[in-house]
């Protein structure tokens, strides 16, 4: 389900080619802006702070910290950003643990494109949708 509102979007991943190739993904729908981008844990959370988006994109590994320390401390700071983590890892631990902690969802980097905007759409609607792609 698609918003008349603009859905402004940071992507947080250590590498920049997924950063763009997810940017473009995203930005083939005329709702959704990113906003920001960041290589780090500790650069994510500071844009977020920063930009107040209404979605991280948040990867699991990242250089210094998992997602899940980065979603903890978003989740202490009670910033209402929604957090859906894209990861390639899947690794039951961390994907439990984010979710646990308070992400809204998790989806698979191999996942088709439309079926990352269309989480973006559902983790912004807070739609009864499951956890895990």
């Amino acid at each position: 389900m698609e918003t008349k509102k603009t859905i402004r979007v940071i992507l947080a991943d250590d590498h920049p080619m997924i950063r763009r190739g997810i940017r473009r993904i995203l930005e083939k729908s005329p709702n959704i802006c990113v906003v920001g981008e960041a290589g780090t844990g500790m650069a994510a959370i500071r844009l977020v702070h920063e930009l107040n988006p209404d979605v991280l994109l948040l990867d699991i590994e990242l250089p210094d910290m998992k997602g899940y320390q980065v979603t903890r401390e978003l989740r202490m700071s009670h910033l209402s950003v929604c957090i859906l983590v894209l990861s390639a890892c899947d690794d039951d631990h961390f994907i439990n643990e984010t979710l646990r902690i308070g992400a809204n969802a998790f989806l698979s980097k191999g996942e088709k494109p439309e079926k990352i905007r269309q989480a973006v759409f559902h983790v912004l609607e807070k739609m009864p949708v499951p956890a895990i792609f």
